[in-house]
């Protein structure tokens, strides 16, 4: 058969159709896997543990690219280097290169805290220890512990552990220690290769990275006595012969500046002077001048902010003398300034006095009205309940009184059933404070709780015969709801709880002020000694649960 022009080109498109069809389709790599691995390191140059160093640098071979964060804090050398070393990426390696002449016979130690990552995904190379030695031989004792927090009992990490073989008080304060190191996320430490014999241990949150305690605001940490290195265990050790290893525990803190002092008061409402203090105030002593108006006193559950109600508003300046705990003040009161509303011919609405409802619903406490400052007297007012029953509307008119007590808070006892929904009507115009400042028309609605929705905590606790005082928290979080002070072992029952996770804590109270106090350097005092349960303890609706804190010194 005699192929044709148009015979040739039906077979070409043909042919170009079966090739297209059989193409695989091209789509974008994905690239693989997220690379989650830190990086290796494959040879040092001289190698780790290297005895008769006299090289003027190290160079560290990695499998991939890295990057080195803020060496100048987190590479930590011991003995410390008057001049610290260069660091300088190049390709695939770290290199350090000394500026300073190096000690005969010394062992050096380079702690790398977690400041080698990976280029790409910023995977860090956990600590990492490098030593050598200028003589014949490498120290082989080492130190190991934990830092906490004093008040919490968290690891307390990112602290600077220092070891120093002399013994003066003053050494934090004036001296750049013999070794150094730092404390993980669990808040261990560890120190090796260092020389047999006792030093003094101090752990520093160094501010200025300068290794000296000199900020009011640095936390620290201290052992009063002397602690002694041992020998290093190789590490093919059993685990559990590295268990029987002495380890340190250290409890860090802030220093706290115990000089009292008034704050600047404030006058935050009509009638109302606030005094807040630096720290909490034990006697608060007034002395006012013969023409001072009379005031109602009260002072906040941490007692460092006393407020005055004043029974009739400040027209003009007044004098008072103060003595907190001995820290004598003298304070003008000067009257109550509105702020200046924008815009001209606008008549200045009468303030409104911002009414509250407390505990509505609570099986166990009654609906209580809060006000922003002390109401003046009423022989009677109502309170209007509605609920629905089976379908049928029922309204309550319930009569109160407000005493003549200078309030600020004002139960209203009324019998609820359990499980219904009521609502609560006050008219407005009821209650008067400074001025004549009244409210509008007060409303709340809301269900009524039974004993069914709480649960008790019964903690029993166990206290060491050594006549001290604790105090014991029950907390939901960070709201503190209980505090008890504990002389000798007690059981405690904790009713009414909201079915939710609870924390329960003590402290040891040394001086009685009924407060957690922490330690002060100078004066050689350890914080107060803080004890945690060992676990949260969750409260269920309608159910008992009892637990036994035992108190071990």
């Amino acid at each position: 058969m005699r192929l044709t022009t148009q015979h040739i080109t039906i077979l070409l498109t043909t042919v170009t159709c079966l090739l297209m069809a059989g193409c695989a389709k091209i789509v974008t790599p994905t690239g693989g896997p997220k690379d989650s691995t830190p990086p290796k390191i494959i040879k040092i140059t001289p190698e780790n543990q290297t005895v008769h160093f006299n090289e003027r640098q190290i160079r560290i071979y990695f499998d991939e690219y890295v990057t080195l964060n803020n060496p100048n804090e987190n590479v930590l050398i011991s003995p410390p280097m008057a001049t610290k070393p260069s660091y300088t990426i190049k390709g695939k390696s770290l290199i350090v290169k000394f500026k300073d002449t190096l000690h005969a016979n010394t062992t050096y130690n380079m702690v790398f805290a977690n400041c080698l990552k990976d280029y790409r995904e910023g995977n860090p190379l956990s600590l990492f220890h490098y030593s050598f030695s200028t003589g014949d031989s490498l120290d082989n004792y080492m130190i190991r512990g934990n830092i906490l927090s004093a008040r919490t009992l968290a690891p307390a990490s990112d602290l600077f552990v220092m070891l120093y073989k002399s013994f003066e008080d003053s050494l934090p304060i004036t001296t750049i220690p013999d070794y150094v190191t730092k404390t993980q996320s669990d808040g261990s430490f560890l120190f090796q290769n260092i020389t047999k014999g006792e030093y003094k241990i101090f752990a520093l949150k160094d501010i200025n990275s300068d290794l000296i305690f000199n900020l009011p605001n640095e936390e620290i940490a201290f052992l009063s006595e002397t602690v002694s290195s041992y020998p290093s265990l190789p590490d093919t050790a059993a685990d559990s012969l590295k268990a029987t290893l002495p380890l340190l525990t250290l409890y860090s803190f802030v220093t706290e500046d115990t000089t009292q002092k008034l704050l600047h008061y404030l006058n935050p409402a009509l009638g109302i002077y606030q005094f807040p203090y630096k720290h909490a105030v034990t006697d608060f002593i007034v002395k006012p001048s013969p023409d001072a108006p009379e005031y109602f006193q009260r002072i906040n559950a941490t007692r460092d902010t006393i407020t005055w109600f004043m029974k009739s508003p400040v027209t003009d300046s007044v004098l008072y003398y103060l003595n907190a705990d001995g820290l004598f003040d003298t304070v003008w009161l000067v009257p109550y300034k509105e702020k200046m509303t924008s815009g001209r011919g606008r008549t200045k609405p009468t303030p409104k006095m911002s009414v509250s409802f407390l505990n509505a619903g609570e099986y166990h406490k009654p609906l209580t009205l809060r006000f922003p400052y002390p109401i003046q007297p009423r022989d009677s007012f109502s309170v209007y309940v509605f609920s629905k029953q089976q379908d049928v509307k029922d309204t309550t008119i319930y009569r109160f009184a407000v005493p003549d007590t200078f309030l600020t808070e004002l139960p209203l006892p009324m019998t609820y059933l359990e499980k219904k929904t009521y609502s609560v009507m006050i008219p407005d115009s009821l209650f008067f404070g400074y001025h004549q400042y009244t409210h509008d028309t007060l409303k709340v609605q809301f269900s009524t709780k039974s004993i069914k929705d709480y649960g008790t905590l019964i903690m029993n606790y166990q206290l060491p015969e050594d006549g001290k005082t604790y105090i014991a928290i029950l907390m939901e979080g960070d709201k503190v709801i209980q505090e008890n002070t504990l002389t000798s072992s007690e059981t405690i029952t904790y009713s009414f709880l909201a079915p939710k996770t609870y924390q329960v804590c003590v402290f040891c109270d040394e001086n009685k002020n009924g407060r957690w106090d922490p330690g002060d350097y100078s004066a050689k005092r350890q914080p107060e000694k803080t004890y945690n349960f060992p676990h949260s303890i969750s409260i269920r609706a309608y159910w008992d649960s009892e637990e036994t804190f035992s108190i071990q010194n």
